[in-house]
């Protein structure tokens, strides 16, 4: 896989194939989730609902891939993926827009994964059409006491197997923390944001909104990084 990444790229000269790939299919998420939200504005909510779907398992199985084969991220923060220009623009210039993309990323994931959820509870099939409905919604106590607590359990027997029977590296047991981490994080947001929006509906609606712009900067983001490390200030 690679190796196969290390290619020559298709839209730069000075590209690599993975680097390509990744760009394109930043564009082509981005143009999927914008998409998925003007059939939401529309409200084409069965649409809205399975593109969405279909684009964030995309998304996932994508970065997964490509962030484990590349560490691009890691890589670039190290100065070992490719920038070729002044040290200076490095610093000043690369590395904040490179951290930006990162966090970014990140909390445009948590979200994805936050509303694809809240969607599904906000919402009822009228019609065989999925519709937001103006409720309060909240999760029960009990119910996320009980989840947090299975969550907990899940990761104390991962860490376990990983020490002891697979004997992973300390790093394999962080990576799969933050993977958890995540998973926690997204299930405690509901708590903190069901206290300032308690409507299903405009929750969902005002943060869509915010998930959106998040993803258009990604792919801003995006933009410049691929421009300074292969077009601008490719490495000789």
């Amino acid at each position: 896989m690679k190796e196969l990444l290390a290619k020559p790229g298709f839209l730069a000269a000075h590209g690599t194939f993975g680097a390509d790939l990744s760009y394109l299919l930043a564009v082509v998420f981005t143009v999927m989730f914008l998409y998925a939200w003007r059939l939401a504005k529309k409200a084409h909510g069965t649409q809205h609902h399975k593109l969405i779907f279909a684009s964030m398992i995309s998304m996932l199985v994508y970065f997964i891939g490509y962030y484990y084969a590349r560490q691009l991220g890691v890589l670039a923060l190290e100065g070992i993926e490719g920038f070729g220009g002044p040290q200076e623009t490095y610093d000043n210039v690369f590395i904040p827009i490179l951290t930006t993309h990162l966090i970014l990323v990140c909390l445009g994931l948590i979200l994805a994964v936050y509303m694809i959820f809240q969607g599904f509870r906000a919402c009822d099939k009228v019609d065989g059409e999925y519709r937001l409905q103006s409720r309060e919604l909240k999760i029960n106590p009990k119910s996320f006491k009980s989840v947090m607590m299975t969550l907990a359990g899940l990761w104390a027997v991962n860490q376990l197997i990983l020490t002891f029977v697979r004997h992973k590296s300390f790093a394999a047991g962080l990576a799969w923390a933050l993977i958890f981490g995540v998973i926690a994080l997204v299930i405690f947001l509901e708590r903190i944001i069901e206290k300032a929006l308690p409507d299903g509906a405009r929750r969902h609606r005002l943060l869509g909104r915010t998930t959106m712009v998040i993803f258009a900067m990604i792919l801003a983001t995006s933009t410049l990084t691929y421009l300074m490390l292969y077009v601008i200030y490719p490495k000789a």
